[in-house]
């Protein structure tokens, strides 16, 4: 396997984990057996009437409620309440509205979308331009979903490909020669 392959794999793993790790707080299942929602927690990010911010566990339409919820929403991740701060200041609502936005439900979305990218553009050696046909070990590594030609020593990783690395540029292991 390619080395970005195995380091793409690996940087979708560790986000893949970490979704799991902070959902399990929407439940499926029936009454004394409720499981984690595979799916992952939705968040929601709201201002309470005690002017408490709150960021929610969010319960999904359709799915079973323990025994204790009777309606809505269930289960502060996080909350404030300011005691003597000016709100408009210290609030930290905009920041519970982008991890809301970002919930696990959507990191474990995107990793499926990004395993199934990664699966369509994973490089196979390829006829390159100084290939010998009837010789595979002259072959260069190139990308069967963008490049249906004759390909170049360095046309891998594709443009797909790099975008789809770009989010993790901040990542070790990162290599400059990947950035789209």
């Amino acid at each position: 396997m390619d080395e970005l392959v195995r380091w793409l794999t690996a940087q979708l793993t560790e986000d893949e984990r970490i979704a799991r790790e902070a959902s399990g707080g929407t439940v499926v299942g029936e009454h004394g057996n409720w499981q984690p929602a595979p799916g992952g927690d939705e968040w929601e990010a709201s201002r309470t009437d005690c002017d408490e911010d709150e960021l929610l566990v969010a319960l999904r339409p359709g799915l079973p409620r323990p025994p204790d919820v009777m309606s809505g929403m269930w289960g502060a991740v996080v909350a404030f309440k300011p005691e003597f701060e000016d709100r408009r200041v210290s609030s930290p609502l905009p920041e519970f509205v982008h991890a809301a936005r970002h919930d696990p439900s959507r990191v474990l979305r995107e990793t499926d979308a990004a395993r199934r990218r990664l699966e369509r553009h994973t490089p196979r050696p390829m006829v390159g331009r100084d290939s010998d046909e009837n010789d595979p070990s002259t072959y260069v590594l190139g990308c069967p979903t963008c490049q249906a030609d004759v390909v170049s020593e360095g046309d891998w990783p594709c443009e797909e490909m790099r975008d789809l690395l770009a989010p993790y540029a901040d990542r070790p292991g990162y290599r400059e020669e990947w950035r789209p």
